[in-house]
């Protein structure tokens, strides 16, 4: 329409119907980016989900996590994209596409991409690494991408080992995108770790508490201590709280953090730390990060008062 309208140009997809966009070129784009990754479509699925190659995935630098993702039609991305169009505020330039990568080089991938096996058949000599429980780092009898980097081969020759009818099964989505809170999701991938022999569920609980529970706790607080006030009329920001305590304009300020976002992983790190088997440094680091957020914010109404409160 734009073509037509504004350029007097013919359309250039003119589709009937969707089967009549196959082979047209994409654009994927993570949240929070602002680089595009030129891709085409090759077909549709009955499923909440954008099949790809882990490579094209990685490039977008999105894990297949359940996140959101998108796609837009490559033509319809260069004619309704201006900068004039983007908020001039912070995170303004993000899920964007200001740049847009033609070709996916698998070496410029993340590692993690490059872990997938593309042969025809596990040869004998894996099984027996199994037996020997030889780090799957270490096993060079599979043929993975990281092989082939910088050869011409990285860009084609993927093979699999089994076929099959579908890529799909009959949950059109993934549990990641039906479970409602970061709980709900953790729970379960607990009860999955439990179910496997081959994992240590309280190894897991401990990585999680020292890569993510920990370092969120204590960013979010940080950032409360640094956090702007705003005003709920003109939208003014301060940098500290005036003395008058209130904007220019007169009307009331708030704070940009709340309590709820300093303590969101709160509970689930105490939780964690009694229910499973973790270092007692990791029990007396949740603990004393509860303290120091009851030291800035005071005890929360439901919380029971103990008799060394008033000691």
């Amino acid at each position: 329409t734009l073509l037509e309208k504004f350029y007097g140009k013919n359309p250039f997809y003119n589709v009937k119907n969707s089967e009549e966009l196959i082979g047209h070129l994409i654009i994927g784009l993570a949240p929070h980016t602002s680089v595009g990754i030129v891709g085409r479509i090759i077909g549709y699925s009955e499923t909440h989900v954008c099949f790809a190659t882990p490579n094209w995935h990685s490039a977008k630098r999105r894990d297949a996590d359940g996140d959101a993702d998108s796609i837009m039609l490559l033509m319809d991305s260069l004619l309704n994209f201006s900068r004039q169009f983007l908020s001039d505020r912070i995170g303004g330039l993000m899920d964007a596409p200001l740049l847009v990568q033609p070709l996916v080089l698998p070496h410029e991938s993340q590692p993690q991409a490059h872990n997938l096996e593309v042969t025809k058949f596990l040869p004998l000599e894996f099984f027996e690494s199994t037996f020997n429980e030889i780090k799957a780092s270490d096993i060079a009898s599979v043929d993975i991408i990281k092989s082939r980097l910088e050869t011409e081969r990285q860009f084609y020759d993927y093979f699999f080992t089994h076929s099959t009818s579908s890529l799909t099964t009959s949950k059109s989505r993934s549990a990641y995108s039906t479970l409602g809170s970061m709980l709900d999701k953790f729970d379960m991938q607990v009860k999955n770790a439990d179910l496997i022999d081959a994992v240590n569920t309280s190894e897991i609980v401990s990585n999680v508490i020292s890569t993510h529970l920990v370092p969120d706790i204590m960013g979010n607080l940080r950032a409360y201590a640094r956090q702007n006030f705003r005003c709920t009329a003109c939208g003014k920001s301060y940098r500290r709280m005036p003395l008058i305590q209130t904007c220019i304009c007169g009307h009331k300020l708030i704070a940009t953090i709340t309590r709820g976002s300093v303590e969101k992983y709160l509970k689930l790190a105490k939780r964690l730390v009694e229910k499973y088997d973790v270092s007692e440094y990791q029990r007396g680091r949740i603990h004393a990060l509860s303290d120091e957020i009851e030291l800035v914010f005071g005890k929360n109404k439901g919380d029971q008062s103990l008799l060394t409160d008033y000691a």
